[in-house]
This record gives C-alpha cells, sequence and structure tokens, in this order.
C-alpha cells in the first residue's frame, strides 16, 4: 500500500475530572539520570551532511519540498525504514507546527530533524511500548490464558497455517499453495467445499500449533474476522506473514457495491491494522509470491519476522513504536504561546523570554542581536523572526558556542554557505532537541496518563461515571481515519473497547483483538447488528451483517479464550472498568 495523501491522525481528547474532584494518583516507572553522549552530536552532526547529499540528488536545492508519497523511498535510501504510520505523524507534525494547509510534504528542515531522530534512535535502540494496563495479579504474576486441549492428529503437523480471506478467493490454490508444495513446506488450509462443525476445533488447532501465520487479506471480501485475527496473532508476537491487498472505490464485494462511508471504514480499518502490525517491527506484504519466500527463509533459518534484512523486503520496518515528531511540538508550543497576535512572527524580546522559560536563565535582547548577526547572512537584522528561524536561534543558545560555526573542510562554496546558514544552526537545534534526553517510546509525563483509554460509539455514556468516580480517560473520538494514536493507549491502564449494534465497528474490534493479544487488561462490550440496519442513510444488505457479526462472534471468543469480561450494556462494561481501576 503506497502512501499518496497522509489521512489525518485519530483525535483524541485528553481528558481528567474538573477541578476539585479527587483522584488517584498515577505514577510512572522512570530510568536513571541519562547523561549526554557528545560522540552522538558529533555522529548527528555528520549525518545531517549525509541527508543533504542524499536531498541535492533527489529533490535538489534545499528550498524545495519533498512530497508525501516520496518520503518513505528518500529515508530507505539512507537505511532508515519507517513505518506508514510514521510518516504520517511526520507529515501531520509537520502541518501542526507551520501555517501550510494540507501534510503534503516536508521542507529540508523538517525531514532532516525526522531523520536524525531515526538515525538516533536505530544506533541508541527504543525500549518497546511499557502498556500500563498489561494484565498483572497482586503477585506481578501475569495471568494465564485458558487453553483447549488438542488432538495428536493436528499437534505439530504443519509449518504454515494458510489464514485471511476464504470463499471467493482463490489465492491459496493459485498461488500459495504451488509455491509452498514446490519448496516442500507443509500447510494447513482451512478453506473447503464441505464446511463442518468439527472443522472450527480443528482449524483453531492448527492456527496454535502452525510455525508461521500466513495471512492474506484480499479485496474481494470484508475481511473483518481476518482483520481481527492478523492484529491479536501480532500483538501475541506469533510468526505473522501478512499480505495486504487494498480495496477500491465502489467496487463489489459477494455481488454488492459497496457504498463509500463502507469503503472509507474498510480501508481505514487496514490502515489500523498495518499500523498495529508494523508497530511490533512485521512488514506488510502486496506480493504473495515475495511473501512465500520470506515464509521459507523464516523456517529454513528459524528466525522471526523483525529478523529480516532489506535485501529480503520490498518494504522493511524498523523501530515502529516510536514516536518522531515530539520535539517539534514542545517548541511549536513555546513560540506559540509568544506569538499573541498569531502573526507567525515574535520579536527578539518575545525569543529571549521564551528562551528563559525554557531553561531557566536569563538573555538580553542586545546579546541576541549580536547572535542573530552572526548566523544571518544578511546585514540588516531582524526585528521579528518565524519558527524556523526561531529554531535556529533556541538551538545556538542551547549549544553554548553560537560564535564558533566557521566551516575549514575545504568544502565548496555552496556547502560552505549552507553549512554556515542552515545545517549549522540546526543541527545545533537537532543536538538540543533530540540529545537532551535518551530516546524513548512511552512518555513518562504523569499528565499523559490516564485510567481508562475509552475506543467506540456511545463512549459519552461513560464519561459521567468516570467523572463521578474521580477516574480520568482517554476518549478516542473516531474510528476511521486510520491512523490511531497508540501512545495514548499505551498510557491507560484499563482499555474499554464499546461495540454496539448501530455501526460496523471494524477498526475498534481491530484495536481490541491486538490488545488482547498484547495481553492487556481490556474490557469489551459487544452488541449484534439486527437486520435492516439503516446506517447512515445506508440499509445495510443481510450479507453485510451477517460478515460484521461473524467478527463480533470471534472477538467474543477469542477473550472467552483470554479470560477478557465481554458485556451486553454499555453501564456493565463501565462498572467493570471502574472496579478494575478502583482495585489497582
Amino acid at each position: 500500500m503506497s502512501l499518496v495523501r497522509p489521512r489525518p491522525r485519530l483525535r483524541l481528547r485528553p481528558s481528567c475530572p474538573s477541578a476539585g474532584t479527587a483522584t488517584r494518583p498515577v505514577s510512572a516507572v522512570t530510568s536513571l539520570p541519562w547523561q549526554p553522549d557528545h560522540t552522538l552530536t558529533r555522529r548527528a552532526a555528520h549525518f545531517a551532511r549525509e541527508v543533504y547529499s542524499v536531498w541535492c540528488a533527489r529533490v535538489g536545492s534545499v528550498s524545495r519540498h519533498l512530497p508525501a508519497d516520496q518520503i518513505q523511498s528518500l529515508l530507505n535510501e539512507m537505511q532508515l525504514y519507517p513505518t506508514q504510520a510514521q510518516v504520517c505523524e511526520m507529515l501531520q507534525c509537520a502541518q501542526d507546527c507551520t501555517d501550510r494547509s494540507s501534510p503534503a510534504h516536508l521542507t529540508f528542515g523538517e525531514f532532516c530533524l525526522f531523520a536524525t531522530e531515526l538515525k538516533r534512535c536505530y544506533h541508541r535502540g527504543v525500549p518497546k511500548s511499557s502498556h500500563l494496563a498489561r494484565k498483572l495479579e497482586r503477585d506481578g504474576k501475569e495471568k494465564k490464558k485458558r487453553s483447549r486441549k488438542m488432538s495428536k492428529s493436528v499437534l505439530a503437523k504443519h509449518e504454515v497455517f494458510l489464514g485471511g480471506s476464504c470463499n471467493p478467493t482463490t489465492w491459496r490454490h493459485d498461488v500459495a499453495i504451488p509455491l509452498f508444495t514446490g519448496l516442500g513446506i507443509t500447510y494447513y488450509n482451512p478453506q473447503v467445499e464441505d464446511w463442518s462443525v468439527e472443522l472450527v476445533e480443528q482449524e483453531h488447532e492448527a492456527k496454535q500449533t502452525a510455525t508461521v501465520l500466513f495471512y492474506v487479506i484480499d479485496s474481494q471480501t470484508r475481511n473483518v474476522v481476518g482483520m481481527i485475527e492478523a492484529a491479536a496473532f501480532a500483538g501475541a508476537r506469533r510468526r505473522l506473514v501478512l499480505v495486504i491487498k487494498p480495496y477500491k472505490p465502489s467496487q463489489t464485494i459477494g455481488g454488492e457495491q459497496i457504498s463509500h462511508l463502507e469503503y472509507d471504514e474498510l480501508s481505514g480499518s487496514l490502515l489500523v491494522l498495518k499500523s498495529l502490525v508494523e508497530r511490533q517491527g512485521i512488514p506488510v506484504f502486496n506480493n504473495i509470491p515475495v511473501a512465500v519466500k520470506c515464509t521459507a527463509k523464516i523456517l529454513r533459518d528459524n528466525i522471526n519476522m523483525q529478523d529480516l534484512v532489506s535485501a529480503d523486503l520490498k518494504q522493511p520496518v524498523n523501530n515502529g513504536h516510536m514516536q518522531v515528531a515530539e520535539k517539534l511540538f514542545k517548541l511549536r508550543e513555546a513560540f506559540n504561546n509568544r506569538d499573541t497576535t498569531g502573526s507567525g512572527r515574535i520579536s527578539l524580546a518575545d525569543v529571549c523570554m521564551a528562551y528563559r522559560l525554557m531553561t531557566n536563565r536569563k538573555l538580553s535582547v542586545s546579546e541576541l542581536k549580536g547572535l542573530v548577526s552572526s548566523t544571518s547572512d544578511c546585514k540588516q537584522q531582524p526585528v521579528q523572526v518565524n519558527f524556523e528561524e526561531f529554531c535556529a536561534i533556541i538551538a545556538e543558545l542551547k549549544s553554548g558556542d553560537a560564535h564558533n560555526n566557521n566551516n575549514n573542510n575545504g568544502s565548496s562554496e555552496s556547502e560552505n554557505h549552507l553549512c554556515s546558514f542552515l545545517i549549522n544552526p540546526f543541527m545545533r537545534f537537532i543536538e538540543w532537541a533530540l540529545c537532551s534526553r535518551p530516546p524513548r517510546s512511552l512518555s513518562v509525563d504523569n499528565s499523559s496518563l490516564r485510567d481508562v483509554f475509552l475506543a467506540g460509539d456511545f463512549t459519552d455514556l461513560a464519561i459521567p461515571s468516570l467523572k463521578r468516580h474521580g477516574l480520568s480517560y482517554h476518549r478516542l473520538e473516531e474510528v476511521s481515519d486510520g491512523q490511531p494514536d497508540l501512545a495514548a493507549i499505551d498510557n491507560s491502564f484499563v482499555l474499554l473497547f464499546i461495540i454496539t449494534g448501530q455501526s460496523r465497528s471494524l477498526s475498534v474490534m481491530t484495536m481490541a483483538g491486538h490488545y488482547i493479544g498484547l495481553g492487556c487488561n481490556v474490557i469489551l462490550c459487544i452488541q449484534h447488528i439486527e437486520e435492516d440496519l439503516v446506517l447512515n442513510g445506508e440499509k445495510m444488505s443481510k450479507q453485510a451483517v451477517s460478515d460484521y457479526n461473524r467478527g463480533r462472534i470471534y472477538l467474543k471468543d477469542l477473550a472467552h479464550r483470554d479470560n477478557i469480561p465481554v458485556y451486553h450494556t454499555v453501564d456493565e462494561a463501565v462498572t467493570c472498568a471502574i472496579e478494575k481501576c478502583q482495585s489497582r
């Protein structure tokens, strides 16, 4: 799935009880005090010049913009492999920090910042997100999952389970099975002509015992169960090989043309699935033969999907769980606090005040004027600065040696000009913004932690009860845009997913399946869709109702096996969430 135009991030409304309401303290485990590594900053400065070279070769002048659909490939040229969700985060952050109307491109400075952040975290490593909602008994031992007794006829019999889209798709017999047979790889095919109830248990056992779970999400079906299954297996860190075939507007499924609204939900759910899977370091394929080849390598070398290298994959992923935009947002917030008129420019006095607030150090306007004149190729001292200039000035101030920027490496005049007026100040910004603290994947700021994460329909019904008991919450307000803020889920103790009979809820079911697989403290409210439901002015067909209800049945079964509470009403589910928070 290529990135043509990023979808907006899901909007989260972080909410706390009103003033005066007693709240339970929320704490997070922090690491030991960190000391800066100056060799890292020197490496970052060298890397910035590498970014400049790659940029000039592909894009040209640093004044030009990099289109959204070229960002991932340009980063790949530098051996950087972000996920599609991370690229969308970069674009959304850049849009939010500037006045542009759409997240359609990155500037050189923005690209340099994000590339350096990725490189730095690849070198040092970023720990996996510490899910606060992990299910732990009071003695610290994880709860055991409920297991089924397996028959000897199925145990350890097949190397690969062929999951995902079934009838009317033919990808198994036409493509996958001939390839696996030629490679001598055994497989279990759940797609049969004469289906019986007895096959349900056999299929489940085959999934549990297979070395590799080979899933194809084909656009010929709605794939409701397949998406939930794949998300759950990724969360459980099984060896999942996932192939996704994107949907098309106005296409037919089961002889029925899907509406524009259903197309948006199906496509958004695929993006949610892709984000969740890639966050576990699992690459997503769009080609079955390539996926089969990688499956053979996994079996032959006894490795995981995360161990595959770039030579094995068309689009690898690396550190898909890390966040890349946090610092730029903080600088923008400091700038906006001084830009009271909304003009996009602030005075030198405002710069001095912002610097003092961020560092608790005094700076006079006369000192700042000397710095500005030393870093500008214009003799006239500017009265006001924009956001990019503000970042460069703060970077110079943070570096501590603003007047020692001479470049004597014998490079060309044009490169000297760039290093003097763009890379040097911008790299000092990067050194401060990225190297002032260790990389992390989970914010430990207590202000971002919540008791409950709410997702799905009618979550507003839960809020009064949560407030009444002094509990804080994150609320997921949209479920079809495809790029959820997963850090908000990591920062919540209880995850409440509300799946009513008044919506398709595919994205929410996919997310719920994933966090059940991760072993998180999940609570479900599940209602089935009634026949003849009219949704947003569209009557759902019998086949569509059956498909989405089948996903609800599967999610219930998945929850039952993992001892996850499932309720029919929102009130019951909210009561359970409150009890879990109070007993923590």
